[in-house]
């Protein structure tokens, strides 16, 4: 043990933060229990990799995982179990499923010792059954992610360094603006401007940290860029519905038929993009991970077509529907066929009316 690791006992000694260094399995269970972060550097050896990364990083993941237990738990409760998974090479290795106290959301870890009884591995696991049958399986499961830049035998390339520098300039410049509002011009030109980058990307390949973190904030963001690019033809439809004549049924259906491609893009824009406060406060964070804002305006008219589209759209097909209940009911969504006989267009035409 180090002179800054005895140091480091004294001192939490003094505070009565820890009362457990020994660097066993049983001490290891404790502290991770405990959601003891300062106990398991101690506990865990400076140079063995865990999780195939380094103590410094897995520890960094760990504590992020306990930072999110403690929103709802104090406490998390160790269960024995082992992989149950009939392909992973860790198959009947033993381990602890660790459940939260009050949350009963839980973290899987297969712990494998050295023959002196200390901490040789720790690694979570996907597939994992306790001995006692104690997981909700309702709940959440959290884990640790290692990308494969993290790993200790990683060797990065030329490619790999250039993608990553490009990515984290995409991800700075978002994380400039936090706190921030970012404008409609603003959005379309980042998303202009690293839309090769993102193409030239495929996220099962790229299981890397910054490129995983772009990858993800360009398609959220892009999401977002398909609605601005929709606002034009969306004035135009809403400005067409102004001079109907509700009292005239057929303008209506044409109208309706005519932009009912927007309707099913629409459909998507509350829930993914727009959630319920931001209909009340006026602004929309712009990713989940950052705390740049837009303003909801910029959407204005895709939210005013949405509503009117939502208003009179399943009204006139559930009216001139030609299915039988049975028939809508045993509809396969996505299937080669289900876009078509969903639509107002084909009951209207197969009626005869348009």
């Amino acid at each position: 043990m180090t002179p800054e690791q005895l140091k480091l006992i004294k001192q939490l000694a003094q505070l009565g933060d820890v009362t457990i260094v020994k660097r066993g399995t049983s001490s290891l269970i404790n502290a991770i229990s405990e959601m003891n972060s300062k106990a398991l550097e101690l506990i865990l050896e400076d140079d063995v990799s865990y999780q195939d990364t380094t103590k410094t990083i897995f520890l960094q993941k760990l504590k992020e995982v306990f930072t999110d237990f403690q929103k709802e738990d104090s406490k998390l409760i160790p269960y024995e179990g082992k992989c149950n998974s009939g392909e992973c090479t860790n198959k009947n290795k033993k381990g602890i499923a660790f459940v939260g106290n009050k949350s009963n959301r839980y973290i899987n870890f297969i712990i494998e010792e050295k023959e002196d009884g200390t901490v040789k591995d720790i690694y979570t696991c996907s597939v994992f059954c306790t001995n006692e049958n104690v997981i909700n399986e309702n709940k959440r499961k959290l884990d640790i992610t290692v990308y494969n830049d993290e790993k200790v035998n990683f060797k990065p390339s030329s490619s790999y360094n250039y993608l990553k520098n490009k990515s984290i300039t995409a991800l700075n410049e978002i994380k400039q603006l936090n706190d921030c509002e970012i404008s409609k011009d603003e959005i379309i030109t980042w998303i202009k401007s690293y839309e090769e980058l993102y193409n030239s990307m495929n996220w099962i390949n790229n299981y890397y940290k910054y490129h995983y973190s772009f990858y993800w904030l360009y398609y959220h963001i892009n999401e977002i860029y398909k609605f601005l690019i929709i606002e034009n033809e969306a004035k135009i439809a809403i400005d067409e519905f102004k001079s109907i004549n509700l009292d005239n049924e057929i303008d209506l259906l044409k109208w309706l038929v005519k932009y009912e491609h927007l309707y099913n893009e629409l459909i998507l824009l509350y829930g993914n993009i727009l959630p319920e406060e931001s209909l009340q406060t006026g602004n929309c964070v712009l990713h989940k991970d950052h705390t740049v804002y837009f303003k909801i305006d910029i959407l204005r008219n895709c939210i005013d077509l949405q509503e009117l589209l939502e208003k009179h759209y399943y009204e006139k097909l559930n009216k001139y529907n030609t299915l039988s209940p049975e028939e809508q009911e045993n509809q396969i969504p996505f299937d080669d066929d289900y876009e078509r006989t969903s639509s107002l267009k084909y009951h209207l035409q197969t009626r005869g009316i348009i």
